[in-house]
């Protein structure tokens, strides 16, 4: 066999791929049989690699692997060897979607011999998938007659000539119509995913992307100079973002180094010479980004300095950024179209919210726990959730029809109709079983011993009130006054603040509505809020802790409730409060809005409550002092939690790790409770968890009776306090909570189910 160059040979690795994919482009542009060229490639590719043979498999709709092209193996074994899904080394290269190398093929436990390719002498092996869209399309195979191991350059040379490979028989370039059809077809086969159930609910709808992906491109260029200018200006449009980025933030030294080094990947000259490079070679500029960041992940994610892994999120965002500018795409959020169902790698509360309300059925996270912000106002919304399925983003395009399960975590992309016709079905039984709980919403919130459990829902937007009539609700528990800062251009006026409160009082139907104060700062930040970065945001500047240091921003909403609540009960809840002297300045402040209207003339509101909110252990710990400057208290069990497990609440490992119905949570919670009572303050629970009726009931044992939840859980909350005791509660969790420490929700889920508690 002739071979014109090695990868042995001393010229350098990146030399050696632009030269074998110059022949390949040189090749696919050929006027011949799509056979022709394909042979063509493997040709090329094996004298530019140091293997004895050199072979191309398809995948076919039935799951099989043919044998389509080989340098080699007998020239009779082409369109006639056909390996079943998973046999042999290439069917295992296929399920994995890994490379698979062995310096000795029979040996491995995974072989398979088929004598119709005369492969017995050879003993090498190295086989990478031909990856697109998050599928396997096939294998590129290379072997060798002695026992060698391939060096990594090798590796990474046959991953980039792999992915090319792909990225062409998707395109049409290579393979004959009816080959095309078939990769068309194995590119958008049905796909069921399992992730984290977050909000419950299914939906049945179309793809569509929060950021949408670079749009279909051509591999290979057909005007080089004009994709080297292309480049050119994309790259110079990205830099200049990426500076403006840099002096529109005002950071501290240690902070602005993050950014510093972010724009120091910008520049860099290494990272701009291999696009270049990759251009010159003949793809197009698209190609030439998504071909580089391929090779940086796979250098990235097998780096041993965790320094270099944790930049990999930085070279990602950096190509995705240099796609948009190269393809004007949008960055911003796409059209709905009817039945949205949005994907995304994450989302904050006002993106959802910019979503039009009636098209949007559904979302599909990578990262979003369920005590994230995305899914609280999701839930509020009545938007099934699901996260922790990135790979969704790869396997589904825009358009492709998809179902979703936020009772079970599955995802279905181009669902069969079976599976369409199965969540029709439980749909409607929700349906039917939402029916059943509007018929009990008169009925009171009553244990069987007597006592009452007072239900509140948590509410956003002036339309969340029509779920106080629909759901029987006793209140407004928590009104997040906060969405109305993160959706606007710039700080709301108090005219729009005042009409906002106004309107939802009057929908109230005089019953309570308990505004909390903007709770900004951590993840939730409009973009016309200058901060400075924080490394751990969640425990920075935030709450009621940016709002004293900022009167601007609460005074002007004091203001705004005072006016709209004239005549009313105005309840007031300060958020995220940690020492009692943070309270006497938040009273202080109100109290001078409250002189400025008496001075003035202005009427009042009838009654003025204040309170705060439980979320940190310092403020647990000084719940008295707390107490003495608050009316009533609230239980923000979310950030309670998070604090207390130090576990992030937007992290979906973290989340799955800690249960807060815990030994050690649930008595920190009852200390908080025993202060309230002792200082003689109402104290309610607020957070998502409560809508976990076995969580719920371990609330109750330990004295809580009033809950604010999402209005979509109340049907099932008040079900279920009418089906238990709230003694017996009492007692298990006295006599028996401790010894089922270990695993309390399994052994609480127990007892209930034995009591016939409506806990399902």
């Amino acid at each position: 066999m002739t071979r014109n160059r090695s990868f042995a040979d001393p010229m350098q690795p990146a030399a050696r791929i632009t030269a074998l994919l110059r022949r390949m482009h040189a090749i696919v542009a050929n006027d011949a049989t799509p056979q022709e060229r394909l042979d063509e490639l493997t040709r090329a590719i094996a004298q530019h690699v140091s293997a004895d043979v050199c072979s191309i498999y398809i995948r076919q709709p039935d799951e099989s692997l043919e044998l389509y092209s080989t340098l080699g193996l007998k020239r009779e074994a082409v369109h006639s060897t056909v390996l079943a899904w998973g046999e042999g080394l290439v069917g295992q290269v296929c399920v994995t979607q890994r490379p698979l190398v062995t310096a000795d093929a029979p040996l491995h436990p995974a072989f398979a011999y088929r004598p119709e390719t005369g492969e017995d002498p050879l003993h090498s092996f190295l086989g990478v998938p031909l990856l697109r869209s998050g599928k396997a399309l096939g294998v590129l195979v290379l072997q060798n007659k002695k026992s060698r191991r391939y060096s990594d350059d090798e590796i990474e040379a046959v991953q980039a000539v792999a992915t090319l490979l792909a990225e062409i028989a998707a395109s049409g370039e290579l393979l004959d119509e009816t080959a095309t059809r078939d990769v068309d077809e194995i590119l958008h086969l049905p796909e069921r995913l399992s992730g984290a159930a977050v909000v419950p609910g299914v939906a049945i709808g179309t793809v569509a992307f929060h950021e949408a992906p670079a749009p279909r491109h051509r591999v290979f260029s057909r005007n080089r100079t004009e994709d080297l200018k292309r480049l050119e200006a994309a790259l110079e449009a990205l830099l200049a973002s990426v500076d403006d980025m840099l002096a529109r933030s005002k950071l501290e030294a240690d902070s602005r180094e993050v950014l510093e080094a972010y724009r120091l990947f910008a520049n860099d000259r290494g990272w701009h010479d291999r696009l270049r490079s990759a251009v010159q070679s003949g793809l197009t500029a698209e190609s030439a980004v998504e071909r580089v960041q391929g090779e940086n992940r796979t250098r990235m994610s097998e780096a041993r300095s965790p320094y270099l892994r944790e930049r990999l999120h930085d070279l990602d965002d950096l190509s995705y950024r240099l796609l948009r500018h190269l393809t004007a795409g949008p960055i911003h959020t796409e059209a709905l179209q009817e039945d949205a169902i949005v994907l995304a790698r994450t989302m904050g509360p006002a993106d959802l919210l910019e979503y039009d309300r009636d098209k949007i059925k559904g979302l599909v996270l990578a990262e979003a726990s369920p005590t994230s912000h995305v899914a609280i106002v999701a839930r509020a919304i009545g938007v099934p959730l699901v996260s922790g399925i990135g790979e969704a983003l790869a396997l589904a395009e825009s358009g492709d029809a998809i179902a979703i399960d936020g009772d079970t975590g599955e995802v279905f992309i181009r669902p069969t109709e079976d599976v369409v016709s199965s969540f029709s079905q439980k749909r409607e039984l929700q349906s039917e079983r939402q029916a059943a709980f509007a018929r009990e919403r008169d009925l009171p919130a009553q244990t069987h011993d007597g006592v009452e459990i007072e239900i509140l829902i948590n509410a956003g937007l002036a339309l969340d009130m029509a779920h106080l009539s629909a759901t029987g609700a006793a209140g407004v528990g928590l009104f997040r006054t906060e969405l109305q800062f993160l959706i606007g251009t710039q700080l709301p006026r108090v005219s729009a603040q005042q009409k906002l409160y106004h309107d939802v009082l009057e929908l109230s139907t005089d019953k309570p509505v308990v505004f909390r104060t903007a709770d900004l700062g951590g993840d939730k930040s409009a973009d016309y809020m200058e901060r400075e970065h924080e490394g751990n945001p969640a425990m920075g500047w935030r709450g009621l802790r940016m709002a004293v240091d900022r009167p601007g921003i609460i005074r002007p909403q004091l203001r705004a409730l005072l006016a709209a609540a004239v005549g009313r009960d105005l309840y007031i809840l300060f958020p995220m409060v940690t020492l009692g002297s943070e309270m006497s300045v938040a009273r202080a402040l109100l109290d001078k809005e409250i002189d400025i209207r008496r001075q003035r003339g202005q009427p009042l509101p009838r009654d003025i409550k204040v309170g705060a909110m439980i979320e940190t252990p310092s403020s647990v710990w000084r719940i008295d002092e707390i107490a003495r400057q608050a009316d009533f208290l609230s239980v923000g069990g979310n950030d309670l939690a998070q604090f207390y497990f130090a576990a992030d609440r937007n992290s979906a490992q973290t989340q799955r790790r800690y249960d807060p119905l815990e030994w050690g949570f649930l008595n920190f919670l009852k200390r908080a409770v025993e202060g309230a009572d002792a200082a003689g303050r109402p104290i309610s629970f607020c957070g998502e968890q409560a809508a976990d009726c076995v969580f719920a009931a371990a609330l109750i044992a330990i004295g809580l009776r009033r809950f604010s939840i999402p209005p979509t859980a109340v049907g099932a909350f008040r079900r279920f306090v009418r089906s238990v005791s709230v003694g017996e509660l009492r007692d298990w969790f006295q006599n028996a909570g401790a010894a089922a420490s270990e695993n309390m929700r399994r052994d609480l889920s127990i007892f209930l189910r034995g009591r016939g508690a409506a806990i399902e």
